[in-house]
């Protein structure tokens, strides 16, 4: 007690304490609310110690508030003995601001005790706690004065009134026998405005959770976690409802079985994810806890993640008393309440701040709510301030990269501890501390560096607390310690050198934070500095600002820059705020509702509301879904021309803003999707070991989450597609195959889908010709269409046929979904979704299989200048009609023309196995393009109706007719888009040095499907014909319409889901 009575107040920090009380007011005797700013590090705790005293004194009872846990409890450490000597403990309470809102809501009664009671069907038995109301609409400001007057204490009637007065103690008491027996008044103090702001309080609910604790219960979670410990398949609800402990827990909650049935779904859907959320055992008291702000609490829980945490510590030995804390641990948590945090009506509030010259209009606002609207600006107690911060200099740095982030960061704390100052760096969160600590640069920083963070023990973080203000000292702190954490500097030498360095290594959202963490330095009036070390990349992704931004702005106005995307940012979050606080208050009412059906023991209506808001906490509270997308692609030969096609739409799906997981986020924003991905590519029956190509982990699991590695997977198997031997392909096979996968995290979420991309039918579906189906007959497995559904059904998967050719694979797309939503198990009707990945009108007819047909047109200049390269332009041909047999493109037709000054169509719509493979040359001297482009048009437009046009035009110069020929193209293709809907595929080649770009540019230009090639020599021309081969004419895939389907079958799934 001795060390703490050398604390003496400053005479500033007295009259803040006198003005608080209303000293100096125009009414003196009146207690109204209001926050005062005090410079960070001079006294708030003091002030508000010594306020609770007095209010205590005075008849009231004094509530401080706090954001944090770790510093309430050290503030109201500070006091505990001066509390003590007072004898007001009991009527002085530190705390959370949180916790306020959780003893008001005990006070009207047990909400839990009432909701276990009513689903025993004991209601009638309790007695309510109270039947006090609470206010269920919003937060308001209390009405009437709170009075200083003269000789009495009580609750003036008349006005409306608490009156109070100081009485004088007694010999053996602080407090007389009056004040003791008063039915006290709580006044809120607060410590740093910010509490009303933080993510937990304002817009947020206080969730109560009842425990059922049953025999039965603990039997289902055992089940449940060995089932999964084993590996075995994922447990559905059937399987638990055939379970003897299902029907006695039926008979106990009689009524309730849809509680039953939804917390058993969250149990299996749970118990994957125990270590989703990282926890901490207290070995000491065996209990799992999880970080919250600066501390690690013990009361919050994370529904059955946190049940099943305890059966696996369990099975790891790490339980001293093991039968008793799964006793205690293994229940139904079940959500019976949430009550806005917001809903709070103290009578008065008093407060200090370090931050109220950065509030915000809507930050006045809110505090109004509360009958908050005075507020005083204190001097400092220390004179002038000592801090430093170069806003227009290296006081901001602003890094590009990660590796100069760190290195930046490093190179500044070795500069200040050369100087033998102390430095503390304030990271965003964890990952990004870890990260720092994970980089080579974090190990140049020598012995003499501690971390400091929210999951270390209490004594742990006092010691750091107290070494960071000592010479060459680097504490690495996250940036929740920016806040109230007192750094005092008592080593002269880091003074004498300039004091504590504080490095803040990302922009707060709030200027208020940026403040805090500034005034971990220059405390009590000593020195001190302050910079930002930030990622521009951050900026970017956070705050909106361009990547150049700093190259459009001057150094000196970077702060400004900074400060205003800030703002902006600030505004959309206070929207967003008031959001949750609508939903917030909503929430309210409804439970409040149904408290006030428990107290008032009415049992019909209590079970009715409790229906309605027990769905509304499950939608709620389904805050995560996995989700497993198998890509199953056909990689036979006659694919090659959609493989880009292929691999650029499964990128799509799996990134970008089009994604399926950016859909999902903007139809479902309150729920976390997980997306796991299988890929597994596939030939036909003949094919033998190389029929089906696939990779597994090595735990023998076909999905994973990495993104990358499913798409260099794709990308590989579509690098070369062939064989295929047939135009039918083992479709069924394939779907199987995929279908019954048996690793251990194979096919185990709550939502599935199969994407099948292939351009061909099935075996059996096809028309019965030579070299169409060899196995149109029967399967060489016996694989059938309703085995294969069946499959399907059993696994729980929704499959979508991608087809490169509709018209082709429409009967096994017919007869699959008619298969699959007609099966006995299918009892949710699901179906089988087909998307055209071409239009239909433009594949080919049933009869002609093997692919979209085209009909390709060389235009091939032979003029003088030609002749000696003409066969190396045969040899490039040749390699274009190699690649289409590779391709099976067995059906397309060729056509060549081959200009001078006049042209002649000297192969005219062969199949391609008649093409001839050598091309006289005939020279012709000069060259003009229009009668080679007049020729290619009428060649075009004799292209039989299951072929669609795609002219190759190839020339080493220019012409003077090359704008006529140019309206030629246009004008046919103005007729073709008519008919087709498309453009003309036009591909326009310049070869060698003496062409005219310029005019070929233009041909290409008559389609907006024209593409413009440069060939310098024989060799890169045989290059671009064969890449033209294989990308063939595809239609811009379809990733928007595949997402939204996956999106309308999910919101399905989602509403079943939810009504189980």
């Amino acid at each position: 007690m001795s060390t703490k009575m050398l604390m003496k107040p400053h005479n500033i920090q007295v009259l803040t304490l006198l003005s608080l009380f209303g000293c100096g007011s125009p009414s003196s005797i009146s207690l109204d609310s209001q926050l005062m700013q005090i410079r960070t590090g001079e006294g708030k705790s003091m002030i508000l110690g010594a306020a609770a005293v007095v209010l205590a004194l005075l008849g009231f009872k004094a509530r401080c508030v706090c954001y944090s846990e770790y510093l309430s409890e050290r503030d109201f450490g500070l006091f505990r003995d001066v509390f003590d000597d007072f004898k007001i403990m009991e009527y002085v309470k530190y705390s959370k601001i949180t916790t306020l809102s959780e003893d008001n809501t005990k006070a009207k009664g047990d909400i839990r005790a009432l909701t276990e009671n009513l689903l025993y069907g004991k209601l009638e038995r309790v007695a309510s706690a109270s039947t006090a109301k609470i206010s269920q609409t919003s937060v308001a400001s209390s009405t009437g004065d709170i009075v200083v007057a003269g000789s009495t204490v009580g609750t003036n009637a008349a006005d409306g009134v608490v009156e109070f007065d100081v009485v004088s103690k007694s010999t053996n008491d602080c407090l007389s026998d009056d004040i003791l027996s008063l039915d006290r008044t709580e006044i809120l103090l607060v410590d740093e405005v910010d509490v009303f702001f933080g993510s937990e309080f304002y817009g947020q609910t206080y969730n109560q959770v009842a425990q059922l604790k049953e025999p039965e219960i603990a039997d289902i979670l055992n089940h449940i976690w060995i089932a999964n410990k084993r590996g075995e398949r994922k447990q559905r609800l059937a399987d638990i409802r055939a379970l003897p402990a299902y029907s006695h827990l039926l008979t106990k909650f009689d009524g309730f079985k849809y509680i039953l049935d939804s917390e058993i779904s969250l149990m299996i859907d749970q118990v994957r994810r125990v270590d989703e959320e990282p926890y901490y055992l207290d070995r000491n008291t065996d209990r799992i806890g999880y970080k919250v702000m600066d501390s690690i609490s013990y009361e919050v829980t994370y529904g059955y993640r946190t049940v099943f945490a305890y059966l696996q510590e369990a099975d790891k030995g790490n339980l001293k008393e093991s039968d008793k804390a799964l006793a205690s641990a293994l229940f139904i948590p079940l959500s019976c309440g949430q009550f806005s945090y917001a809903n709070i009506s103290p009578k008065r509030i008093l407060g200090v701040s370090g931050t109220l010259s950065a509030l915000g209009k809507y930050e006045h606002e809110v505090l109004a709510k509360y009958g908050v609207d005075t507020f005083m600006y204190v001097p400092s107690v220390y004179g002038e301030s000592n801090f430093q911060f170069d806003k227009g200099g290296d006081g901001i740095r602003i890094e590009t990269n990660v590796s100069n982030y760190h290195h930046s960061i490093t190179d500044q704390i070795q500069l200040m501890t050369k100087q033998k100052r102390s430095v503390v760096v304030f990271f965003q969160n964890n990952a990004r501390l870890k990260d720092f600590t994970s980089s080579s640069f974090y190990h140049k920083l020598g012995r003499q560096k501690k971390l400091l963070t929210e999951d270390m023990p209490k004594s742990d973080k006092d010691f750091v607390i107290s070494k960071a203000a000592t010479a060459g000292q680097v504490t690495l702190s996250t940036a929740i310690f920016g806040r109230g954490t007192d750094f005092f500097c008592k080593d002269e030498t880091v003074q004498k050198n300039g004091g504590v360095h504080v490095i803040q290594t990302f922009l707060s959202d709030e200027e208020s934070e940026e403040i805090q963490i500034q005034g971990r330095t220059s405390r009590q009036g000593k020195k001190g500095s302050y910079q930002m070390i930030l990622l521009n990349s951050d900026l970017e992704e956070q705050f909106g600002l361009a990547r150049d931004w700093t190259d459009d702005n001057a150094k000196k106005d970077w702060y400004n820059c900074l400060s205003d995307a800030r703002k902006k940012r600030r505004n959309a979050v206070c929207e967003e705020i008031e959001t949750n606080l609508a939903a917030a208050i909503e929430k309210d009412c409804n439970t409040h509702c149904y408290f006030d059906a428990l107290l008032a023991k009415d049992k019909e209506v209590a079970s009715d509301i409790f229906s309605e808001i027990y769905t509304s906490f499950k939608k709620g509270s389904l805050t995560s879904i996995d989700l497993e997308l198998a890509f199953i692609i056909d990689i036979t030969g006659s694919m090659a021309p959609y493989a880009d096609a292929t691999v650029t739409t499964i990128e799509h799906m799996l990134s970008g803003t089009g994604s399926i997981l950016s859909k999902l986020k903007i139809n479902f924003p309150e729920i976390e999707f997980h997306l796991r991905v299988g890929v597994m590519g596939f030939r036909d029956i003949d094919d033998g070991p190389d029929q089906f190509l696939e990779k597994s982990t090595n735990e023998g699991s076909h999905f994973v989450d990495s993104d990358a590695f499913s798409l260099s997977f794709v990308e590989s198997i579509l690098g070369s597609p062939s064989g295929g031997g047939d135009v039918a392909e083992d479709l069924l096979g394939a779907i199987d195959k995929s279908a019954t996968w048996s690793g251990p995290d194979d096919w185990t979420s709550l939502i599935k889908f199969m994407l099948l991309f292939t351009d061909a039918p099935a075996h059996g579906f096809s028309v019965n010709a030579p070299n169409i189906d060899n196995y149109s007959v029967r399967h060489p497995s016996g694989l059938t269409t309703d085995r294969v559904s069946d499959s399907l059904i059993k696994s729980d998967i929704d499959l979508f046929i991608c087809s490169f050719n509709p018209a082709a694979t429409s009967r096994t797309e017919e007869e699959l979904a008619m298969k699959y939503l007609g099966h006995k198990d299918n009892h949710e009707q699901r179906e089988i979704t087909a998307i055209p990945m071409i239009p239909k009108t433009q594949s080919q007819s049933e009869g002609a299989l093997g692919g979209h047909e085209k009909h390709i047109i060389f235009v091939l200049d032979q003029s003088g200048s030609m002749s000696d390269d003409w066969s190396g332009v045969v040899a490039a041909y040749n390699d274009y009609i190699v690649q289409l047999r590779q391709s099976q493109r067995h059906n397309d037709l060729v056509s060549v023309i081959q200009f001078g000054i006049d042209a002649e169509v000297t192969v005219e719509m062969s199949p391609l196995s008649h093409v001839p493979n050598h091309l006289n040359f005939g020279s012709d001297g000069n060259t003009l393009f229009l009668p080679a482009a007049q020729n290619a048009c009428k060649l075009a437009t004799s292209t039989p109706s299951t072929h669609t046009p795609s002219i190759v035009f190839m020339s080493d110069g220019g012409a003077g007719d090359a704008n006529e020929a140019a309206t030629t193209f246009s004008q046919f293709n103005g007729i073709f888009r008519g008919h087709n809907t498309n453009e003309l595929e036009l591909n326009v080649i310049a070869f060698g040095i003496g062409a005219s770009h310029a005019q070929l540019q233009c041909i290409a230009n008559s389609s907006r499907n024209g593409r413009f090639h440069t060939s310098v020599d024989t060799t890169d021309l045989s290059n671009i014909f064969v890449q033209i081969a294989e990308e063939g004419q595809v239609v811009a895939c379809l990733e928007t319409e595949i997402g939204k389907r996956i999106s309308d079958a999910v919101s399905d799934r989602l509403a079943l889901e939810y009504v189980r």
